[in-house]
């Protein structure tokens, strides 16, 4: 996954879920958008998988926060989902749904036209 990302200019607490994506890669919108729907217990063991730069990039977007757990070295730090990061789960997520639609619906369609 790619580690880009653009600081956003507004506090993470004043991000709309519209306004979070344009600060995610490509990589990271996909990733997310295969955990919606999933209990948020998979989604947040699933962030803690992604590779450190990809980790590292998300608080900056106000998606996760990370919290240490008390024990071991710094890197303990577990990242938290936040409430923006479901909502940009279910738009991406409900994105690539419309986009699917739109594209049985046009297939559908040529077969129909044949």
């Amino acid at each position: 996954m790619a580690t880009t990302v653009r600081k956003p200019t507004k506090c993470p607490e004043q991000l709309s879920a519209a306004e979070a994506v344009r600060f995610l890669t490509p990589d990271q919108l996909e990733f997310l958008t295969c955990l919606y729907g999933a209990p948020a217990s998979i989604a947040q063991g699933a962030i803690q998988l992604l590779p450190f730069g990809s980790r590292t990039a998300l608080p900056a977007t106000g998606l996760v926060t990370a919290r240490g757990d008390g024990d071991g070295p710094k890197q303990g730090e577990i990242l938290q989902l936040t409430d923006l990061a479901f909502e940009v789960m279910a738009t991406a997520g409900d994105t690539e749904i419309d986009e699917i639609t739109a594209q049985a619906a046009a297939i559908l369609a040529e077969r129909h036209r044949r």
